[in-house]
């Protein structure tokens, strides 16, 4: 199986977050009232910059910030369509939460080289806003594990220079400063801690990661190449354990996620999007809400509440609204294939 090497990590503010319990108390607390909660959790696919689809998709799940509602969204708000500003402004206007995806992170390193001074664009990186000082830092504890990362060292993987799709050059001009500014403090990997007792079939917490996790491996040691990138896995030869892979291959990753939260005692559920073309994926112990919007299809959402003492999940699709994009196949943001 062959892969590219992997694109630089723009510099990680926070790799891994826990959601504040008090940004969701109504969806921990039933109202008294009627015994049902006044809050939801509203996980959104990518959406790539299609701001109308997005609103369409709200308002068909009657989205309601003053009644407790609470927007998530798992990466790949920009890039490709036609208004990513709009996306992210609507994101910070919600008061919402997002983990960062492939395309954040490839807008991120091309707006860091825009406005690189000319030295730095020659190829001094020292001090460059695209790569820390500490580079070992910028992996916020994750370790390679990638064959292709490990056999390079650190600071060349980090500071390769990739020139940004025609898109992502247009994405990374037309975003402010403020709007890259929140982009760039986005975790990679979110971690929403569950009421206890409520959910066996969401496990005892609830994790939001663009693309996905690598089963066996601590959440503060994934890969973070991985986690905005991973389709499928590869299983070690001369080990246990799986390698990521970013080509779709046979099974996704889902499925050997699935076979080991079911030997554990306490189980997770990891809510993801970034792959396309496999469409909304159920697992038992994973949701994948990448439905294909930015290429004319669905945008979709998982909505979480509790009702009656127990959490119950809802999938809730709209048609895109927004001008679809061609499919096409990218070098440059790690897309062997069509995908989003």
């Amino acid at each position: 199986m062959t892969s590219k090497p992997p694109t630089k990590i723009f510099p990680i503010t926070e790799f891994l977050s826990d959601l504040p319990t008090n940004l969701t108390p109504q969806f921990l607390a039933p109202s008294s009232e009627n015994g049902l909660a006044s809050g939801r959790l509203v996980i959104v696919g990518d959406v790539h910059g299609m701001r109308k689809s997005l609103e369409a998709l709200l308002d068909k799940v009657g989205f309601n910030k003053n009644k407790g509602d609470y927007l998530i969204l798992v990466g790949d708000l920009v890039n490709k369509g036609s208004d990513s500003p709009g996306v992210v402004d609507l994101a910070i206007k919600l008061g919402a939460s997002a983990v960062r995806g492939n395309h954040e992170n490839a807008v991120l390193n091309a707006a860091a080289a825009i406005n690189a001074p000319k030295e730095i664009l020659q190829g001094d990186l020292t001090g460059s806003l695209a790569v820390p000082e500490n580079q070992e830092a910028d992996l916020s504890g994750g370790t390679v594990r990638d064959p292709e990362i490990s056999n390079k060292s650190l600071s060349t993987t980090i500071g390769m220079t990739v020139k940004p799709s025609p898109a992502t050059h247009s994405t990374a001009l037309a975003l402010s400063k403020h709007q890259l500014d929140w982009l760039a403090a986005l975790p990679l990997i979110l971690r929403v801690k569950l009421p206890p007792g409520l959910s066996p079939s969401l496990g005892d917490t609830l994790v939001v990661a663009h693309a996905g996790l690598v089963p066996g491996i601590p959440l503060e040691e994934q890969n973070p190449h991985a986690v905005m990138h991973v389709r499928s896995l590869v299983r070690k030869s001369d080990e246990d354990g799986f390698m990521p892979a970013e080509v779709s291959g046979e099974e996704s990753w889902v499925g050997e996620w699935d076979r080991w939260q079911d030997k554990l005692a306490s189980k997770t559920t990891v809510v993801f999007g970034h792959d396309a073309k496999r469409r909304l994926q159920l697992g038992k112990y994973a949701i994948g809400l990448d439905s294909g919007c930015l290429y004319g299809n669905q945008l979709s959402a998982v909505v979480i509440a509790v009702v009656d003492g127990q959490i119950e999940r809802q999938i809730v699709q709209v048609e895109c609204i927004d001008e679809p994009v061609a499919p096409t196949v990218s070098v440059d943001e790690g897309d062997k294939k069509v995908m989003g």
